[in-house]
């Protein structure tokens, strides 16, 4: 699917103009213009295929990020592998803790975490309290991340510590400490366990 170009068409008919005007010139100096104007109707032909190559990469480079992206999130053999590339390029985020588990995200520590980081973290709490607001038949929602750490099993397994409120409260103060665990398998997403924490 050919776009249309606005500064091709211009010159395209500047040329067209060139051509008309050779049309009632002499032959030899028709014969020199001609060549001339040929040889830049080839080069514009050649941009122009250029640019359809160069915007199919693109367009094919976008579907394949796209799919990766897509895979992803429905494959949670990928999710492992991504998390694997991230403890071997970034070990200071991923240090080892007791248990086989691994930090993902701890809110009072050093460390700095990327806004992706951050949002795949709170997104599994937002999984996890989804499933107690059913249970409890309450609407409470994530306000704050405090730690998220991670075991490889069968796909792998999420433990947080997160606050959330009611939806009817405004003053964050209110806030309490929930527990989760969150299993990602082949089989799916599974809230194992979600309930307050004594602490």
């Amino acid at each position: 699917m050919k776009k249309s170009n606005p500064v091709m068409e211009k010159r395209v008919k500047k040329i067209l103009r060139h051509v008309k005007k050779l049309q009632e010139e002499n032959a030899a100096d028709q014969k020199l213009r001609i060549d001339k104007i040929l040889r830049q109707m080839n080069k514009l032909q050649q941009e122009s295929e250029e640019r359809g190559k160069l915007e199919a990469m693109k367009e094919w480079e976008e579907e394949k990020r796209l799919k990766f992206i897509k895979e992803s999130k429905e494959d949670p053999k990928l999710e492992y592998q991504k998390q694997a590339l991230a403890r071997k390029f970034w070990p200071e985020r991923y240090r080892q803790c007791g248990g086989g588990a691994t930090t993902m995200y701890d809110r009072d520590s050093t460390d700095s975490y990327t806004p992706q980081e951050v949002q795949k973290v709170k997104n599994y709490a937002d999984t996890a309290i989804h499933v107690f607001n059913e249970r409890q038949a309450v609407e409470y929602s994530v306000v704050d991340v405090i730690e998220a750490t991670i075991r490889v099993v069968d796909g792998f397994i999420v433990y947080l510590t997160f606050t959330a409120k009611l939806d009817d409260d405004d003053c964050e103060h209110d806030a309490e400490t929930f527990g989760a665990t969150v299993h990602y398998s082949i089989k799916g997403v599974q809230v194992t366990y979600v309930d307050l924490s004594s602490t």
